[in-house]
């Protein structure tokens, strides 16, 4: 008998909508969407990690040589910096929660910071790196933002030289055929090394992308906690933003190994 009244003061105070009854079911359709979304999500990027993995056992020489060019110090900062705003983003969700809007505030803008600074260290230090050693695939595909470029060709003109793990002597590598094989086989080689930047690019072109789409959804709610009672009068905003959060977070927990530590 409680739920009409309690409906109508809801919706005197503009916090249900009216196509809902209550406060509690609209928080739940809210959560039920998201989970909606993030399981296409998780066809989506299913999909490239499959593929992926196809071309990874497929041709692990290649592939394994081509992540051992990737920094896997700078993507484990990365990592830490994630599984830390993971953090942040659930206890903005508690703070909402509990009504405790100043550390609401803290919370979000510290899940903003550590997110920022993923997405400086991705593009302004690993990508800016790897096209510095001629690792962005293509030819004149980036020449928009870049300048003109080749893969395997350095801004500067000088040709890319992989880094070989060590105990590996290159010296040997196909020591029996011409040299006119080897040539080609080590072109070959090259192009399957530029898949797996397809890939990287790619992988983390796209999560980057939803990185961006995530600091924008905390910027606005920031944004509303410092002019209302945004996300303490309904937390559920900031629960559905934090399970996009979680599973952004949950993507690169899966990216990072594939891409960065799998170099056999």
């Amino acid at each position: 008998m409680s739920h009409p009244s309690t409906a109508t003061a809801e919706h005197g105070h503009g916090l249900v909508a009216h196509h809902f009854g209550t406060l509690e079911q609209q928080r739940e359709a809210g959560v039920l969407g998201m989970w909606l979304f993030l399981a296409s999500e998780v066809l989506f990027f299913g999909g490239i990690f499959t593929a992926y993995a196809v071309m990874r056992w497929w041709q692990p020489g290649p592939f394994g040589l081509a992540s051992y060019q990737l920094n896997p110090w700078t993507g484990a900062a990365n990592t830490i910096l994630l599984l830390t705003s993971s953090l942040t983003m659930a206890m903005s969700v508690w703070a909402a929660q509990m009504g405790k809007k100043q550390l609401l505030q803290l919370f979000l803008i510290l899940t903003l910071l550590l997110g920022a600074t993923f997405v400086v260290i991705k593009i302004a230090v690993e990508w800016r790196a790897e096209y510095e050693h001629g690792l962005v695939p293509g030819e004149n595909s980036m020449a928009w933002l870049l300048g003109p470029h080749k893969f395997g060709i350095q801004p500067d003109g000088e040709p890319t030289h992989l880094k070989h793990p060590p105990g590996h002597d290159k010296k040997h590598d196909h020591h029996s055929i011409s040299a006119a094989d080897k040539a080609r086989l080590e072109a070959e080689e090259m192009k399957l090394v530029q898949m797996f930047f397809v890939f990287y690019f790619t992988i983390t072109g796209l999560h980057a992308l939803h990185m961006l789409v995530g600091l924008g959804v905390l910027g606005v709610q920031i944004f509303f906690t410092f002019t209302s009672n945004f996300g303490v009068d309904d937390y559920g905003p900031i629960e559905i933003a934090g399970l996009y959060w979680h599973f952004v977070d949950i993507v690169w927990i899966f990216v990072f190994p594939l891409l960065y530590l799998l170099r056999h």
